[in-house]
C-alpha cells in the first residue's frame, strides 16, 4: 500500500512501488525485443523498444534514491505523534537542494519551534550542517522558527515531551501546515 509523503512507512512503500515498476519495465522491453528478434521479420518493434528505456531508466534511478534511505523507528515515531495533538509529525523526509540530499526521520513542529531527527551515526558537525540546510530552506520562506536537530531519538523525544509541549498555548496551526507543505513540496 503507498503510504502518503511525509507519513511513517513511505520510503518502504516508494522502494517497492519503483522496484516492482523497474522490474516489470525491463521485462517489457525484454520481451519486446524477444518478440520482435524471433517472431516478427525487421526491426518493427525495436523503436518501441527503444522508447520504452527512458521510463524503464527513470523508475530505476528513482529505486536507487530511495534504496539508500530507511525509514527511522516506527515505535519512536507513534511515541511522538501520541505526545500532542497540537503538534504536526512527519516521518522520512528525504530533502533536496542543489545537488545535496538530506535525510531527516522524523520531524516534529509547532508554529514556534522546528524538531527534526537525523540517523544516529551522525557527528556534532553533520547536526549543524542538516540545521544550517533547514534554516537556509524555511527562512526565505518567511517562517521564523527555533530549528533543533537530534541525532538520538530518546534526547529528542525528552525535549518535544517536557520541553516543546509547555510552550504549546495559542498554537497558530496555519504557520504548521504551511511549513509542513513547505517541508514536504522540497522532499522527494
Amino acid at each position: 500500500m503507498r503510504q502518503p509523503k511525509g507519513e511513517y512507512g513511505y520510503i518502504r512503500s516508494q522502494r517497492k512501488m519503483y522496484g516492482m515498476l523497474s522490474a516489470i519495465s525491463f521485462m517489457v522491453i525484454a520481451i519486446v525485443l524477444i518478440v520482435d528478434r524471433y517472431l516478427l521479420e525487421g526491426n518493427v518493434l525495436l523503436l518501441l523498444s527503444v522508447l520504452l528505456v527512458l521510463p524503464a531508466a527513470q523508475f530505476l534511478v528513482k529505486y536507487i534514491l530511495y534504496r539508500q534511505f530507511k525509514d527511522g523507528n516506527e515505535i519512536f515515531y507513534k511515541r511522538l505523534e501520541a505526545v500532542s495533538q497540537q503538534l504536526v509529525c512527519l516521518a522520512s523526509l528525504a530533502i533536496v537542494r542543489g545537488k545535496q540530499t538530506l535525510f531527516y526521520e522524523a520531524a516534529v513542529m509547532s508554529d514556534r519551534e522546528l524538531v527534526l531527527l537525523i540517523d544516529r551515526k551522525k557527528e556534532r558537525k553533520d547536526v549543524l550542517s542538516y540545521k544550517e540546510y533547514i534554516e537556509k530552506l524555511i527562512v526565505p520562506k518567511g517562517f521564523s522558527v527555533k530549528v533543533s536537530v537530534y541525532n538520538d531519538e530518546e534526547a529528542m523525544y525528552q525535549y518535544v515531551n517536557d520541553k516543546l509541549v509547555r510552550t504549546l498555548k495559542n498554537v497558530h496551526t496555519d504557520t504548521q501546515v504551511d511549513l509542513a507543505h513547505l517541508l514536504l513540496g522540497q522532499s522527494v
